[in-house]
């Protein structure tokens, strides 16, 4: 059985972080696995580091099209049957990688997904009322006890996942794959991420306009919208 896995991370506008991303994701091309990044159309020098580097697969989107077409391209794809999710911007940290290799179907593990939160507090931040409010209603439509929704780390085997059906652009992919993985399977194994986050003037992306996207996402994939 072939032990490796496709880690898929998309990326956008991310040069300052981008050669510390490398060197973390280096030591599990040496492991075996794929590592594919999409290139979401970065105007950086984003491409240009990322052509010179050998051990990586990439995909190279020539504008901007969104995080969920970045990982739909990369599902496409990925050569192998089990698949990683990761963000390349280390607000996770890349070296948790390695708590996801735990797919297993003979142990009934079917997917993992990460949280960055043991316990989430709503009021701790607007970033966290507003996860917070999205984990909640996840949780009572789709009857689950999740900790982080949108969480953007996780483990599933790619035939679960099928990209052509897929309807996200943005980062509402987070959620419809999350919530095409709770429909198929009543235990999802969870794990906890260490998580910085960054502001937005730091190169924080996700903002006001795509939390009414995610929110839409929700509800359309509840009510067949």
């Amino acid at each position: 059985m072939n032990k490796a896995y496709t880690i898929i991370i998309p990326i956008y506008n991310e040069i300052s972080r981008l050669q510390s991303l490398l060197s973390f994701l280096e030591e599990y091309s040496w492991e075996g696995h794929e590592i594919l990044i999409v290139n979401d159309g970065s105007n950086d020098g984003s491409e240009k580091v990322l052509r010179r580097c050998q051990f990586i697969k990439l995909i190279n989107l020539s504008t901007n099209k969104g995080k969920g077409t970045a990982i739909i391209k990369g599902l496409q794809s990925a050569l192998n049957e089990k698949v990683i999710i990761f963000d390349g911007d280390l607000e996770l940290n890349p070296l948790d990688i390695k708590k996801l290799f735990k797919l297993n179907r003979k142990n009934k593990i079917f997917c993992i997904i990460g949280s960055r939160f043991k316990k989430l507090s709503p009021y701790k931040s607007t970033w966290n009322f507003g996860n917070y409010i999205f984990t909640l209603l996840f949780n009572l439509l789709f009857n689950t006890n999740q900790s982080d929704v949108l969480c953007c780390a996780k483990a599933f085997y790619k035939e679960d996942i099928h990209p052509n059906n897929l309807k996200s652009a943005k980062f509402d992919i987070d959620i419809e794959i999350l919530a095409i993985l709770t429909k198929k399977y009543k235990k999802i194994d969870t794990i906890l991420i260490d998580y910085k986050r960054r502001t937005e003037k730091q190169g924080k992306k996700i903002s006001y306009f795509d939390s009414i996207n995610i929110l839409k996402r929700i509800l359309a994939i509840k009510y067949n919208l």
